[in-house]
């Protein structure tokens, strides 16, 4: 019978040993890449602000975007300059693996200031090389 009473304790040492060691594998740290996290191309949807400037006068466009889904956030902007033309591609954050369903127009600003006088055109990126242009005269 002691016999029968100690198998009976091993058998359920054993047991709770294994659930331990369950619980402690299926609870570990997830990697940093598990988080949800892509950041994509925001076509430019409106532009507001001056076209026309003075000399280092510095003119704050706000500029919109649309972002596919509830967790898009504006994250920053590249920018290729040649001659008085600036080609824009704004960039978007989406964090998050559950995010509402819904079109959010996102908006930001676009600092311009220069120190020549002349036309300058701003291309901002809506798709498919289709650009939404904003001129502004320096005088």
């Amino acid at each position: 019978m002691k016999s029968l009473a100690t198998s009976y304790i091993n058998y359920c040492k054993l047991y709770l040993l294994t659930i331990i060691i369950t619980f402690l594998v299926g609870c570990s740290k997830k990697n940093d890449t598990d988080k949800c996290i892509s950041i994509v191309s925001a076509p430019v949807t409106k532009i507001d602000g001056a076209t026309t400037a003075t000399l280092n006068q510095e003119i704050i466009l706000t500029v919109s975007i649309s972002c596919n889904n509830g967790c898009g956030q504006f994250k920053n902007y590249t920018e290729v300059v040649a001659n008085n033309t600036s080609t824009i591609q704004v960039n978007t954050i989406y964090e998050g693996c559950i995010c509402t369903q819904d079109l959010p127009t996102r908006q930001f600003q676009y600092n311009f200031k220069k120190s020549q006088a002349g036309t300058y055109s701003l291309r901002f990126l809506q798709t498919n090389n289709i650009y939404l242009t904003h001129t502004i005269i320096v005088q």
